[in-house]
């Protein structure tokens, strides 16, 4: 069961780039506050389901969530450049 709980945060991964990378392509002033709001929003209450159900311990949810944010930075990042002005999470 710890293979398919692997497998289904490295999904989760490749979900939320994706995400990112939309937002990159279209970049518009708050995008990154919509990026942490779809995370927080719709994949935190499914990762702390797993965490319940014990099929992931608080070292992959601590990965996870560096990943989500990180992924969050790096948004800031590209849309500044693309925009011109540093945004703040």
């Amino acid at each position: 069961m710890k293979e398919s709980a692997e497998r289904e945060l490295k999904v989760l991964k490749e979900m939320i780039s994706a995400w990112r990378k939309s937002y990159e392509e279209a970049p518009y002033w708050g995008c990154e506050r919509d990026l942490i709001f779809e995370i927080e929003e719709y994949l935190l209450p499914y990762l702390r389901r797993l965490y319940e159900c014990g099929y992931i311990d608080e070292e992959q949810i601590t990965n996870f969530l560096s990943f989500c944010y990180e992924q969050v930075e790096i948004l800031c990042k590209n849309v500044d450049e693309k925009l011109g002005k540093r945004l703040e999470v």
